[in-house]
């Protein structure tokens, strides 16, 4: 139950008073006693489940840490019949964003939020990002949601462990309907992906790995799949990359974007600049990682450029180092980071025979000023 006086739903914040029916709120407010909080959150109180339940979760987020606690034992050692019950109908959206997230560990109460028609939006949202591939399954399905909050789509596409196939139906329902994900990332990879721009007709018809094969790679990416006995059931290494020749463009994508390290490592090497310029969109991408595609001789000068154009990432020393010396680093770029070199590394860029002569002219040009101040003082 709510009153006109409840606050504007906000998920992940804590439920507010005026959610707990009018006999309960007497009891749980926080200026009754501690002894009286506490019998209510262990349960010891006449009441239907619809009513005790939005209680025992608005007293989940007490202040005294042992009231909480004991609220959300009490909660979660009710009958799973009556927990999915309440959680399939009840009205209030700030009770079942609270119980989802105290009952996030259990698949079928979650499923049973998802599919409450008064639960929020951004509720489920959240859920696309933590949930098992059953519940991703049931919330992809639900594309009236997702057509009213695209923020869905962007959960269950960052989430590991979303079946391929409900997020590939739901970013071609995003194109289609051109919803306002150009924000996320690599979503102008991915629809571009889609839509087979700059891609050869064949590699627009291309199937890609089948949604076991492709969910797989994800698994084990993210620890889900236990250590494999044999070698060659590991997708790693060369493994990974016969999967990768494997894969479509719109997979390879949302492996750039949601894979580990090692499959980065590979994947920013690829052809396709709709992939490798995805990888450095990935918000799992490191620090440490870019300092190492800053110094790779190997790649396209397109994603070097984008190295030097992120002040995040110049602001790290290895990186504008290693962007100094790289020969695909364009002069304009090398030379702004020279002033920032101390003098052993000016030397070390003077001496390199494989960057551009202006900038190693400059760098010992940089290194004698340097050198003639020193010996003023």
């Amino acid at each position: 139950m709510t009153t006109e006086n409840t606050p504007v739903f906000e998920a992940g914040t804590p439920v507010p008073l005026d959610v707990v029916v009018s006999q309960h709120r007497q009891l749980v407010s926080p200026d009754r006693p501690t002894d009286v909080r506490m019998r209510v959150a262990r349960g010891l109180l006449p009441s239907t489940p619809e009513d005790l339940i939005p209680t025992l979760v608005y007293l989940a987020g007490d202040a005294v840490p042992e009231i909480a606690a004991a609220a959300r034992q009490t909660l979660l050692q009710m009958p799973n019949a009556t927990l999915i019950g309440v959680a399939s109908a009840h009205p209030s959206p700030w009770a079942m964003d609270g119980f989802a997230r105290i009952a996030r560990a259990d698949e079928e109460l979650l499923r049973a939020v998802a599919l409450n028609r008064h639960t929020d939006d951004a509720t489920i949202a959240w859920l696309a990002g933590i949930g098992a591939p059953a519940l991703c399954d049931v919330i992809g399905r639900n594309q009236v949601r997702s057509l009213r909050y695209p923020a869905i789509i962007e959960s269950l596409y960052f989430n590991p462990r979303a079946p391929q196939g409900i997020v590939q139906g739901l970013l071609e329902l995003a194109v289609r309907e051109e919803l306002p994900l150009d924000h996320m990332p690599g979503y102008k990879e991915t629809r571009a992906a889609l839509l087979g721009e700059g891609l050869e007709a064949h590699e627009r018809d291309a199937p890609g790995l089948s949604e076991i094969e492709f969910m797989s790679v994800l698994a084990y990416d993210f620890g889900d799949i236990g250590e494999a006995d044999d070698a060659e059931e590991k997708p790693r290494g060369t493994g990974l990359q016969a999967l990768l020749l494997k894969m479509s463009v719109a997979q390879k994508v949302r492996l750039a974007l949601v894979g580990d390290a090692n499959a980065r490592k590979l994947l920013i090497r690829d052809p396709k600049k709709l992939v490798s310029f995805a990888v450095l969109k990935s918000p799992r991408v490191t620090e440490a990682e870019i300092a190492l595609f800053a110094g790779n001789k190997n790649l396209a000068e397109d994603i070097i450029a984008v190295i030097c154009r992120r002040r995040t990432w110049t602001k790290d020393y290895t990186t504008r180092k290693a962007l100094i010396l790289n020969p695909k680093t364009p002069a304009s770029f090398a030379l702004g980071f020279l002033r920032t070199m101390n003098q052993r590394d000016l030397k070390l860029v003077s001496q390199s025979r494989e960057i551009s002569a202006t900038v190693a002219r400059q760098a010992k040009r940089i290194l004698e000023q340097l050198t003639q101040s020193s010996r003023k003082k």
